[in-house]
């Protein structure tokens, strides 16, 4: 830190001359986020990474913590750390767990603030303490399922209508453990990774198409219609297979819990909030509905509102909480309205792509 403070002893000059070359290319090469401030916490310099942070506001940091970590480490001229949460998005509970350091590194009351976003370890441990209890249950029920019906089939074996029968049930329970183990792998798969990599530039009319493609079979059985006529040309910043994942979650949850021959209906506004574009995907049904007991719950991995009827439309009670991980990866949230006997809207709120509103 010493040859810091002797190479930045012109630090004041950052912003017209810029950081020293080696300097930048070296806090750029680091896995962690760095800035520097000057003593009126103007930034001279930030990392090339810095910004997926999400805490500058009109170029200055906007989050107190931080700000309070910079003036410790003036007042007492020297490093000052600490641990905070701040949130992923705009929008959304999604938090980031960060750890800080602050120091001064002149005279003049310059600070290096380096960041260590470890929120990627923080969930991976929780994932860890909850997996075993989760799985082990609902691994349970089909397993079960799966040795009794063998177990009646092979003493069936000289009746085959009843043969038949246990067959067709080992069958559908086998399938539904298959969907079980590619859920658990998908939604391990969202946990597991950066948020930040692979999002692309994605037209929500595109996704929304695809989503709707792959719940044609289950519409068509069920005569239900679904209407996609108020989506409009918006772009978003994404990773696409798990915003198709996530909408089509919506779609098929929409029509699995629908009478036969009604309408789910897909549509997307832009709204601002919190001085932030977003992209609302709202999916309506004619549905049974959701009780507001209910409704806080729906999101939990592995809970069913209705196991029973879960159980006739194949569902694995991890749909929901997979769009709950996709809208937080993608720095937004899910929300929910629902009403027993008139239906249920589901809303998907994620960030629009910047200049798409002028």
């Amino acid at each position: 830190m010493n040859w810091m403070k002797r190479n930045l002893k012109t630090v004041n000059d950052l912003g017209s001359v810029g950081l020293p070359p080696v300097l930048a290319a070296a806090l750029n090469s680091l896995p962690l986020h760095s800035v520097i401030l000057d003593n009126q916490n103007q930034i001279l310099f930030k990392s090339n990474n810095f910004e997926s942070l999400n805490i500058l506001s009109d170029t200055r940091i906007s989050n107190e913590n931080l700000l309070a970590l910079v003036r410790l480490a003036r007042r007492n001229s020297e490093s000052a750390s600490g641990e905070f949460s701040i949130k992923r998005g705009a929008i959304g509970d999604a938090q980031r767990q960060i750890w800080c350091k602050a120091t001064v590194i002149n005279e003049e009351g310059s600070v290096l603030l380096v960041i260590d976003d470890e929120s990627e370890r923080t969930r991976i441990d929780a994932i860890r303490r909850d997996f075993i209890t989760n799985i082990s249950h609902e691994l349970k029920t089909p397993i079960t399922a799966l040795g009794l019906n063998s177990d009646a089939l092979l003493i069936s074996l000289n009746d085959a209508d009843r043969a038949a029968d246990f067959a067709k049930k080992i069958k559908a329970q086998s399938q539904r453990l298959a969907d079980l183990v590619q859920e658990i792998i998908y939604l391990s798969r969202l946990q597991d990774t950066d948020p930040e990599l692979n999002k692309v530039e994605l037209k929500v009319i595109d996704v929304i198409k695809e989503a709707v493609d792959l719940s044609e079979t289950n519409a068509t059985a069920r005569n239900i219609w679904v209407d996609i006529s108020n989506v409009s040309e918006i772009s978003v910043n994404a990773i696409k297979d798990q915003l198709v994942t996530a909408v089509h979650n919506l779609i098929e949850n929409a029509i699995n819990y629908s009478p036969d021959g009604t309408r789910v209906s897909v549509n997307v506004e832009i709204k601002t909030e919190s001085n932030q574009e977003l992209v609302e995907i709202s999916v309506k049904d004619q549905g049974i509905g959701i009780a507001e007991s209910e409704l806080q719950r729906i999101f939990e991995r592995f809970y069913r509102v209705d196991p029973a009827r879960s159980r006739t439309t194949g569902g694995t009670g991890l749909g929901l909480s997979i769009v709950k991980h996709v809208a937080q990866n993608h720095g937004g949230e899910v929300k929910v309205w629902s009403t027993p006997g008139i239906g249920s809207t589901f809303t998907l709120r994620i960030p629009l792509l910047k200049n798409e509103v002028n």
